[in-house]
């Protein structure tokens, strides 16, 4: 359990550096800015209980949110990608498989479950982010469309990074 807990904190580390000090650096255009330490969030047993997924998306976002100077947008979002989160995992997954303690990574699921999973919540994240950087519904267009070439960015860099870092787990 510690080492779990170790584990996770050590993983939030290097997403939050990486999106930090490597990805908000980047500019690549004003249409691309992908935010991939929710990984972490999305990474959480499937098991986790509800307060403390959004607990833990606030904390996240709010550090994230001290480390990019953006007032608290991050902690909003992550705040809400921790209730999607336990919901959708809550009512996709058997009961069987939330009771044996799994990491919903791209090595214990489905491809498919895994993928629209990663998708969706990293969708809406950037959604949320992007709508409440802006906080007007003017250009809306432009707001989706930075939204989603972001988020499916971030999705393949989260796959990869998943892809490299996962392991298989069965506690059964």
């Amino acid at each position: 359990m510690a080492i779990s807990i170790l584990r996770h904190i050590l993983s939030f580390i290097m997403l939050a550096g990486l999106q930090v000090l490597i990805l908000n650096g980047l500019d690549i255009n004003s249409y691309v800015n992908p935010q991939v330490f929710i990984l972490f969030l999305l990474l959480l047993p499937v098991n986790t209980e509800i307060w403390i997924c959004i607990l833990l998306g606030f904390i996240t976002g709010g550090i994230v949110d001290g480390l990019a100077n953006t007032y608290g947008i991050h902690a909003f979002a992550g705040t809400a990608l921790g209730y999607f989160r336990y919901f959708y995992i809550k009512y996709t997954l058997d009961k069987e498989e939330i009771e044996r303690d799994m990491t919903p990574n791209i090595r214990n699921m489905p491809r498919s479950w895994h993928l629209f999973y990663i998708l969706i919540s990293t969708i809406l994240y950037h959604c949320l982010v992007f709508f409440l950087e802006s906080f007007t519904f003017t250009g809306l267009g432009s707001l989706t469309l930075k939204a989603f070439s972001s988020g499916l960015i971030a999705v393949g860099i989260m796959l990869l990074v998943g892809f490299l870092f996962s392991r298989k787990t069965t506690n059964v």
